[in-house]
């Protein structure tokens, strides 16, 4: 086998080494962008929920300041 022949095998063998890295990378980004959306429904949930709440303690707020029995 002569250097040139030996070179490119050693060229193709990297090539392939970064292609499954690559691969690898690919997936793994695609799940993380699959977690971040999950999360941003979550999020979204959430910030319902703790306007919901904050309406809540507000009423009660005004209720104990005008002196209304709950």
């Amino acid at each position: 086998m002569n250097e040139k022949q030996f070179e490119i095998e050693m060229l193709q063998e990297q090539i392939d080494d970064l292609t499954q890295a690559n691969g690898l990378l690919r997936e793994e980004r695609d799940n993380l962008r699959d977690a971040a959306a999950s999360l941003a429904v979550e999020l979204d949930k959430m910030k319902g929920r703790l306007a919901a709440a904050t309406a809540t303690v507000d009423r009660l707020r005004l209720h104990i300041q005008q002196g209304i029995e709950l």
